[in-house]
């Protein structure tokens, strides 16, 4: 075992995954130095353990490990955002070498942009909006408290699985013959995704008015804003739709860089004939279902799995594997056939940061959460300074003629909310 190795439990799900990048993009107005800016991320890096750590596998083993200096990057450009996500998700992450996050400042006449692309392994959406506050502070002058990252262990875990889980993986431990995969399996899957794989970005920043509306008549319906956005989907999507829903399981005044999301899906077809109402308040029912029974089966489950079984399942689904066993779990986690996702929807509610840092204002933050391989089609939700934020990420390519295409079905546009 390698010394002083932060061991990977539920985290594993995103070692070999090809295409598991959180991006934000940030509006700073004010007149924003760049050197300065770049020097306030340097500083941001230090203050986080998840920025300072490089992955290493160890005879089927995997975890961070601390550097003395962060391998993640900084670059100053004026190229679009959206242009250097297409360029940068194509170029796998050095995760052996400590880049975990790639960190840009877009230059422009008069507001700045940063647009922070990180690998999951480096935290969840909400670590990334707590990575910003961290820049922003350091960009203000103020000193940052150092965050050790949070792992979560199998003691983490209340609630025993299910019957069906643990023969499932009782069985999985008797027949995976244990196969160890490394550095070279991880490059190579990610050039065989990206040969033939395109991402797509569009986004809509909503006035303060038609956010106001859409909370206001969530309350009128009586369910969550998340809810009625995931009916609006529902409605245009037209038929049954499996919606995966990502959930935090971060605990209050916890700002470190962690993996802290688990998630539930439902399945749900929007009933025409009845009242858009009607539809939310099903939804509604069956999301909180889901979350007071399921919220961390998910997580438990791929804790419980044999640890090099859980990275076969995605060289198995990306064709550089063939294994009976990882291409039948491979299903069951919703990498392959039905039970893949039809729609992700990744929602931060309102961002919980300040946007005022001494002279300089956050106007907007637009999250694009990763289109991992169990959904076919994610949108991501964020809301600051009253705005909502929509943004749409579809994958081009591996099964294209399977992924129904939201930007033009559903155009995220307000009339989507409407209730008719």
């Amino acid at each position: 075992m390698v010394e002083k190795m932060k061991e990977m439990i539920t985290e594993r799900q995103n070692l070999f995954e090809p295409n598991v990048y959180v991006t934000m993009c940030v509006e700073i107005e004010g007149n924003v130095c760049p050197d300065r800016l770049a020097a306030a991320i340097r500083e941001a890096y230090n203050a986080n353990e998840a920025a300072m750590s490089k992955i290493v596998l160890d005879r089927g083993n995997a975890g961070y490990v601390r550097l003395a200096s962060s391998g993640c990057r900084i670059t100053v450009t004026d190229k679009p955002w959206t242009e250097l996500v297409t360029e940068n998700e194509r170029k796998p992450f050095a995760l052996d070498r400590g880049e975990l996050i790639r960190t840009f400042i877009i230059t422009g006449d008069t507001d700045t942009q940063m647009m922070i692309m990180a690998h999951h392994l480096a935290g969840d959406g909400k670590s990334i909006i707590y990575l910003i506050k961290d820049i922003m502070s350091a960009y203000a002058g103020a000193s940052l408290p150092y965050k050790p990252l949070t792992l979560l262990t199998e003691a983490s875990f209340v609630r025993p699985l299910p019957l069906s889980a643990k023969l499932y993986i009782r069985y999985c431990r008797r027949k995976w013959k244990n196969r160890c995969f490394n550095w070279q399996d991880y490059y190579a899957l990610h050039h065989k995704y990206w040969e033939n794989t395109a991402s797509q970005i569009q986004y809509q920043t909503l006035s303060a008015d038609e956010t106001k509306q859409i909370i206001e008549k969530s309350r009128q319906i009586g369910c969550s804003v998340n809810s009625y956005l995931v009916t609006g989907f529902l409605q245009r999507y037209g038929k049954k739709c499996e919606v995966g829903i990502p959930v935090s399981i971060r605990e209050n005044e916890n700002e470190a860089m962690s993996n802290l999301t688990s998630g539930i899906s439902i399945n749900y077809c929007y009933h025409t004939k009845k009242t858009f109402a009607d539809n939310a308040l099903q939804v509604h029912k069956k999301i909180y279902r889901k979350l007071r029974k399921k919220k961390m089966l998910p997580l438990q489950f791929i804790a419980c799995l044999p640890k090099t079984l859980t990275d076969a399942c995605l060289l198995q689904t990306h064709g550089c594997c063939s294994d009976r066993l990882a291409r039948q779990t491979a299903k069951i986690m919703g990498y392959i056939g039905k039970t893949k996702r039809d729609l992700g929807i990744s929602n931060l509610t309102t961002v919980d940061i300040p946007t005022v840092y001494g002279s300089c204002r956050i106007r907007n933050i637009i999250f694009v959460p990763p289109a991992v391989s169990y959904s076919r089609n994610i949108i991501g939700v964020s809301t600051l300074n009253g705005q909502m934020t929509i943004s749409w990420h579809n994958m081009r390519g591996q099964d294209a003629a399977l992924s129904p295409c939201f930007s033009t079905q559903c155009s995220l546009l307000l009339p989507l909310f409407q209730d008719k």
